[in-house]
């Protein structure tokens, strides 16, 4: 059997092993720092396999191909913009290294050299090539849409006016490199820590799915008249909503989901919209439209929140799901929250007004925002935690991050993604 490919006149293109890997994996770890080639990344991702890719953002990556790639369920993309040369292709139990980066020309036609491990002899150098690529994984940024954007309009300005197309794209982007590279960054701070996992959880996770959820709902036009004015993030909150206290009932269902393909996903999300839709039970309460005027009327704008009441803070939190739903814990339930809140936030209405700015309104990062209002002691609220937090800006901000709580997870691990429930 073949084990060295060097896309030779012999025709042992590299393609070859690469295709036939994928096609029979379902854990996909894929390292290169020049990226072209997204059509089987694409494919293997839709088809219901778990991909990591590893790209470097340079003069010879495509932006086009990264779009492609792009919050894709079951995808997530990771990038380095410096000191970036490794090549490896990880599968279920065997592994690619060598010369070739995922692009056409490593793949057919380029001269290339590389190694196919897939025999039982292999299986501890496999081992260590996916140990080696979690540590390049874990030191990588989180390609989000403004990484992205950023990259597509360096790479466009780069091409046209830079002697030095890479050093002018990592400035625009900014510098990102291996841990064994710099020393200092071998020690992660905790707050760094926290960023990437929520950045992660956001733009690898959440988003990528309930956009999938949109998208078919808009598609098959599963839609409730009586929500149509709410917004199609909103509905699709609902929808989530719905599936969870319907079929998704107790902790082993979702728990115990397995994943889905995204045609399998297709499938019963077309399957239970069409439920959903004819309905007599929706699940949606008499006054969640009121809940939605209540938050936009007092947190859609800084000065709604400056000018905002104790009394209106309270009622749009109040109309917060995740906030709500704290009724459960506190003596006394739904009356009884409020008085908890502001208690345990020693009544200082203007440090809660602070971090609601902070949060919806703020400068710079959404990510770090919300790192900042969960666990900085100058921001963070008592009674107030992830689900709180998402969910509210969501609402106000929904083209940016859905509106999720905590049924909206559960129910998309139901539907068959890959994301946390809690």
């Amino acid at each position: 059997m073949t084990r060295i490919f060097s896309n030779g006149p012999s025709k042992d293109f590299v393609r070859n092993p690469f295709d036939r890997l994928i096609g029979t994996s379902n854990q996909v770890s894929l390292a290169a720092p020049y990226f072209t080639l997204a059509e089987p990344v694409v494919k293997a991702a839709r088809s219901g396999k778990s991909v990591k890719l590893l790209v470097g953002l340079n003069a010879a990556t495509s932006p086009k191909a990264l779009s492609e790639v792009h919050e894709i369920p079951s995808l997530s993309v990771r990038y380095f913009t410096h000191r970036f040369h490794a090549k490896i292709y990880i599968f279920d139990d065997a592994a690619i290294i060598g010369s070739s980066n995922l692009t056409d020309g490593g793949m057919i036609s380029n001269r290339e050299a590389v190694i196919n491990l897939d025999q039982p002899a292999d299986l501890e150098s496999v081992e260590e090539m996916k140990a080696l690529f979690a540590e390049l994984w874990e030191s990588a940024q989180v390609l989000t849409t403004e990484n992205l954007d950023t990259f597509r309009s360096a790479h466009t300005s780069a091409k046209r006016n830079a002697p030095n197309l890479d050093a002018m794209i990592e400035n625009e982007v900014g510098r990102a490199e291996p841990s064994n590279i710099n020393v200092s960054s071998r020690t992660q701070s905790s707050e760094r820590i926290f960023l990437e996992a929520l950045r992660r959880q956001v733009y690898e996770q959440f988003r990528p799915a309930f956009n999938e959820v949109i998208k078919l709902i808009e598609e098959k036009n599963l839609r409730r008249s009586e929500l149509a004015e709410i917004g199609i993030a909103n509905e699709a909150n609902r929808f989530l909503n719905w599936v969870r206290l319907t079929h998704a009932v107790g902790d082993e269902a979702w728990q115990l989901a397995e994943l889905r393909s995204e045609e399998e996903r297709r499938v019963e999300i077309e399957r239970l919209g069409n439920e959903w839709i004819h309905t007599n039970q929706n699940k949606v309460p008499d006054d969640y439209i009121d809940w939605l005027i209540a938050v936009k009327n007092t947190f859609s704008s800084v000065s709604s929140i400056e000018l905002a009441s104790k009394e209106e803070i309270t009622k749009g939190l109040m109309s917060i799901h995740a906030f709500a739903e704290q009724f459960r814990f506190v003596k006394g339930g739904t009356k009884s929250l409020p008085t908890v809140f502001w208690l345990a936030n020693e009544q200082d209405v203007d440090k809660v007004k602070k971090t609601l700015l902070h949060l919806v309104h703020g400068g710079g990062d959404f990510i770090q925002r919300l790192h900042d209002v969960l666990y900085d002691p100058s921001m963070k609220l008592k009674n107030f935690g992830r689900f709180c937090a998402l969910e509210l800006y969501g609402t106000i901000m929904p083209d940016e991050c859905p509106p999720m709580n905590g049924r909206m997870a559960k129910a998309l691990k139901y539907l068959g993604f890959d994301v946390p429930g809690v």
